[in-house]
């Protein structure tokens, strides 16, 4: 299940960075098949991905014993697996296919989750189960991690570009409509079941639901590479070279950290603070997933009309005032604030991450944006990990000072600071260049006057005598 500020899934619902036409098509025939392909096939992922994430895996965690620190690893280190992209692209480019590789990082990575079932019933103390839950996580990222990077460069090639907003549109729809029911599905039996066995059927069903996504990906057809390779050197020098990209990464590694400080720990806020089930928490998913179908097509005409960057500096914002402040709303038997998050989350996260992609698109040049993608991939999954790397710790200290008998607790004391941090993102945002965009002053300034100015009075039209 989605967490309320999630990484970027192994396969990402926008199009692939590639902006023009490949160097070598598909017959149409074969693409369109492939096409028809990857929507089934990204269903029976999307079930393993929710499966093995969210309130399930921090379910999980927190009945395996896991310490704050544990859980804050076990939901950042998915983020460092991001930092073998440059490699996956470079050793592809390599030997020149990129089927047999993305097969075997899905099958591997999809695969280690079977260990993670296994856990209750290894013969080992029960402090280590935790312990040995992050290391499979991380394991199992790696490759999800190369696999969603192969995948992505795979998908640029067969998708004609005139038809990857349509295409990726309707992609992103069905897998959206699946995940619900899927989340809905793994709340109703982890609310019935008892544990382990709970966890233990749904992670098994998520492993058979990934190796089946394997399995049609093998029926994928697929387009050769083209001739340019870059030396892994220049792989990472290349992008680190150009100044424009050097300011949106300094904003967009500065963006992951901050949101990772709390992040981890809201489903566990919810599950353990505010005593939701686990269908609870996937109504919550559900509100968030259909108030996004509702908000993502307002803030697309936004950012097309006013440009990414004046959109970005006020839901960055909004993410760091009005998200937290519905969650800290919230007490056990009174959580409407919580229905009332899952529109905001939705609000929020609909303009951020289209806006931090397409930003991303426009700040680099079209020769080797592969590379520039990659290191930007890279870079800013292991901001996240250190951002969740210190959330745990940062979480027993604020409960050593929280004051006893009081209504403010620890996650309280977590949000506010991960909150501070994201109202402050604007001010790197606004030294990132964008050709045409608003000023984020200009973009308030209009939109607040047409609520403030009065409105003419309604006049009927004359009768006709």
């Amino acid at each position: 299940m989605p967490t309320p500020d999630p990484p970027e899934p192994a396969h990402p619902a926008a199009p692939p960075a590639d902006p023009g036409p490949p160097g070598h098509l598909l017959p149409e025939p074969a693409a369109r098949r492939t096409m028809r392909l990857s929507i089934l096939e990204g269903s029976f992922a999307t079930v393993f991905i929710n499966w093995t994430s969210g309130s399930v895996l921090t379910g999980y965690a927190l009945h395996l014993g896991a310490t704050p620190t544990a859980l804050g690893l076990i939901a950042s280190v998915p983020l460092l697996g991001q930092a073998v992209s440059p490699l996956a692209a470079w050793l592809v480019g390599r030997r020149g296919r990129r089927k047999g590789v993305a097969v075997a990082t899905a099958l591997i990575g999809r695969g280690l989750w079977l260990l993670a079932a296994a856990l209750p019933l290894l013969p080992v103390p029960d402090e280590a189960r935790s312990a040995l839950l992050v290391a499979i996580v991380a394991l199992s990222s790696l490759f999800i991690a190369a696999n969603g990077a192969l995948w992505t460069a795979w998908m640029g090639d067969v998708v004609p570009w005139k038809e990857r907003g349509r295409y990726f549109g309707l992609r992103t729809g069905v897998l959206g409509i699946v995940g619900t029911a899927a989340n809905l599905a793994a709340g109703a039996w982890l609310d019935r079941v008892q544990a382990p066995l709970s966890f233990q059927a749904v992670l098994l069903t998520a492993v058979t639901s990934g190796l089946v996504a394997a399995a049609i990906l093998t029926r994928h057809d697929e387009p050769p590479l083209g001739s340019a390779r870059l030396a892994m050197r220049s792989t990472f020098s290349l992008p680190m070279s150009d100044p424009t990209f050097r300011r949106l990464l300094l904003f967009a590694v500065y963006w992951s950290f901050a949101v990772m400080v709390s992040s981890p720990f809201v489903l566990p806020y919810f599950l353990n603070h505010l005593h939701m089930t686990y269908v609870q928490v996937a109504v919550w998913s559900a509100i968030s997933a259909v108030s996004a179908l509702v908000l993502a097509p307002t803030w697309g005409r936004l950012a097309d009309r006013v440009g990414n960057r004046p959109v970005l500096a006020v839901s960055t914002f909004l993410a760091g005032t009005l998200l937290p402040l519905t969650w800290m709303l919230a007490a056990p038997g009174h959580l409407w604030p919580i229905w009332l998050s899952g529109v905001v989350d939705a609000l929020v996260w609909s303009a951020i991450n289209p806006g931090i992609f397409n930003l991303s698109l426009a700040t680099t040049p079209r020769e080797n944006r592969a590379a520039f993608i990659a290191v930007f991939s890279a870079l800013t999954g292991v901001a996240g990990f250190l951002g969740g790397l210190v959330s745990g710790p940062l979480l027993d200290l604020y409960r050593a000072l929280s004051p006893a008998a009081t209504g403010w607790t620890a996650y309280h004391t977590l949000f506010t600071t991960s909150a501070v941090l994201r109202m402050l993102a604007w001010t790197l945002l606004r030294r990132v260049p964008e050709d045409g965009a608003w000023r984020t002053r200009e973009l308030l300034s209009r939109h607040l006057r047409r609520l403030t100015l009065p409105r003419p009075p309604l006049r009927w039209p004359a009768r006709r005598r």
